[in-house]
């Protein structure tokens, strides 16, 4: 299963601060249940990712516990150069430790579908 946060994006090219913060609420929410399930079934990847940074949204103020940003700004209207971080978890999570180009984890998830293919005993 794909859960993608295109808003995110969106939200963050057109500096709109308050509806990127309810989509990385949406996402982290959709991100939890796919980790709950992660940890019950104990066979399930789960890879959270960015393709690229948008906006340089920087919190100045606010709150993580009242889940409140009081105040922010964004510092391009455009891509932002920084690095996006990559999380993964459950088996093969291993593989994607360190600092990677976008490509890899593509072909990474892709070798992973495949080895996930073969019979339990012929890995």
């Amino acid at each position: 299963m794909v859960v993608e946060g295109s808003q995110i994006d969106w939200a963050s090219h057109h500096g709109n601060g308050e509806q990127l913060i309810e989509e990385v609420i949406d996402l982290d929410e959709a991100v939890g249940s796919a980790m709950n399930f992660a940890k019950q079934d104990k066979q399930t990847l789960v890879v959270v990712l960015a393709d690229h940074a948008s906006g340089g949204y920087t919190i100045l103020n606010g709150s993580v516990k009242k889940k409140k940003v009081t105040h922010a700004a964004f510092f391009t209207e455009g891509h932002s150069g920084e690095m996006v971080p990559l999380f993964a978890y459950g088996p093969g999570s291993e593989v994607f430790a360190g600092v990677h180009e976008i490509a890899f984890v593509g072909q990474n998830l892709i070798r992973y579908l495949q080895l996930s293919e073969v019979p339990q005993e012929e890995k």
